[in-house]
This record gives structure tokens, C-alpha cells and sequence, in this order.
């Protein structure tokens, strides 16, 4: 019994590991890029009216992402057929990365009205315990790698924290 767990624990961690990403880092990246353009008047206004949406007439608003990166995909594939190699794999990241930019200031938007319909709020509930579920099978490795680089900091490390410290405190000021 406790072999067999063990095992399925093991066989589990790589998509556990993928969910803690995700969340910890993509999802919370896009979260402070959004952050900082929502103070922009003209988005201010979309989403206080995609806010005012029902959620079934939220729900084709994710079609928007999803076109962009399908359009995004053809032009790098276009530019990986033309012998563009870098060009059509920076061109496909930056198009995902805005897709879901998109698709996370429309779920922001208008989150109170999606979740009302049952199955949406369903979904969103089984994702999140998928997320306390990878964390908590997680958690003993990710402290271990915290511990192990806490005195170990490169160059572009310090940089980056001090970076950070600054842009942190210039944005409490505000």
C-alpha cells in the first residue's frame, strides 16, 4: 500500500511541479503585468463593463484569446517554413504570452459572473484543489530548493531582487 503510493506519488510530481509553475510563477506573473496596465483608463472602462456581463455572455469573450493565438501560430509557422527558426519561436511565445494576457484580464473581469454558472464554478473549484493538491505534494521539495539557494545568489540574482525592492517601493508610494 504504501509502495504503491509512493509510486503514484512519484509518477504525479513532474504534473504537480507543472500545476506550482503555473500558478506560483506564470499565473501570478500575468496577475502583476495586468496589475500594472489596468490603471490605464481605456481598460479601466472594459473591464467595468465586461464586469457588468451575465456569464453566459462572458463566455465567448475567451474566444478572443484563443483566435489570437491560432493567428499567432500561423505566422510562426510561416516564419519557421521561411528558415526564420528564432524569429518564429519568439514570435509564438510573445503571442502566447498576450493570448493569455488576454484570457486572464477576461476571467478577472468578469469572474463574479462566470462563477455563477454551476459548472464553471465547478471546474474553477476541482482546479484549485488540483493546485492545494500539487502544493501540498510539493511543498518538501520546493522548501528544500529554497533553502539550498538562499546564500546562493548570482549577479543577475542580486540585481534582479534589488530591482525588485526598488519597483516595490516606488509603487507603494503611489
Amino acid at each position: 500500500m504504501i509502495r504503491r503510493r509512493a509510486l503514484l506519488d512519484a509518477i504525479l510530481l513532474p504534473a504537480a511541479l507543472v500545476v506550482v509553475v503555473l500558478e506560483d510563477v506564470v499565473w501570478e506573473g500575468l496577475r502583476a503585468v495586468l496589475r500594472q496596465i489596468s490603471d490605464l483608463p481605456p481598460l479601466r472602462r472594459l473591464e467595468a463593463r465586461l464586469g457588468q456581463l451575465s456569464g453566459w455572455a462572458a463566455l465567448p469573450l475567451f474566444l478572443v484569446p484563443e483566435v489570437v493565438g491560432r493567428v499567432g501560430e500561423i505566422w510562426a509557422v510561416a516564419l519557421l517554413v521561411g528558415g526564420h527558426v528564432p524569429s518564429g519561436i519568439v514570435v509564438y511565445l510573445l503571442v502566447r504570452l498576450v493570448s493569455t494576457l488576454i484570457a486572464v484580464f477576461v476571467y478577472h473581469a468578469c469572474e463574479a459572473a462566470l462563477l455563477q454558472l454551476r459548472w464553471f464554478a465547478a471546474i474553477v473549484a476541482w482546479l484549485v484543489r488540483v493546485r492545494d493538491w500539487a502544493k501540498t505534494l510539493t511543498a518538501d521539495l520546493r522548501a528544500r530548493i529554497r533553502a539550498r539557494l538562499q546564500g546562493v545568489r548570482s549577479r543577475a540574482t542580486r540585481r534582479f531582487i534589488a530591482l525588485r525592492r526598488v519597483y516595490a517601493v516606488s509603487r507603494f508610494r503611489k
